[in-house]
């Protein structure tokens, strides 16, 4: 008798867990076109973000200012596993000696603003 109690509340349960036809359409994946544009407006916001942070006064997309260029940047730290972080952490907190004895200083940006950003630099190769 326990066994079968045991079995129906199982199967219950598991009924329970399924998605219904009418909330697997609600849970449908983006198109890869839906994507992409979502890719280039949040790559306008971070550019823009950029600009308002007064980035641009020592960056450049594609040429060495006072610091590097963000497609240097991006080259240098292609591939590397954390450089999302490592580069948030660089823009918020700032540093020396990694392209120079010109330090960049710490920046007035949240830790959302700065993993943008460096999202944003990543993606200008």
């Amino acid at each position: 008798m326990k066994g079968w109690v045991f079995f129906v509340l199982l199967t219950v349960v598991l009924l329970s867990c399924q998605q219904r036809p009418a909330e697997q359409g609600a849970q449908k994946e983006q198109r890869p076109a839906e994507v992409a544009t979502q890719q280039v407006a949040q790559a306008k916001d971070a550019e823009a973000l950029a600009q308002q942070k007064g980035c641009m006064a020592c960056h450049a997309k594609n040429e060495k200012k006072v610091g590097p260029s963000y497609a240097a940047v991006a080259q240098k730290y292609a591939g590397r596993a954390d450089a999302v972080d490592y580069l948030a952490g660089k823009i918020k907190n700032g540093g020396v000696g990694v392209w120079g004895q010109v330090p960049m200083p710490a920046q007035n940006v949240t830790d959302q603003e700065a993993r943008d950003l460096a999202k944003w630099v990543l993606s200008t190769k």
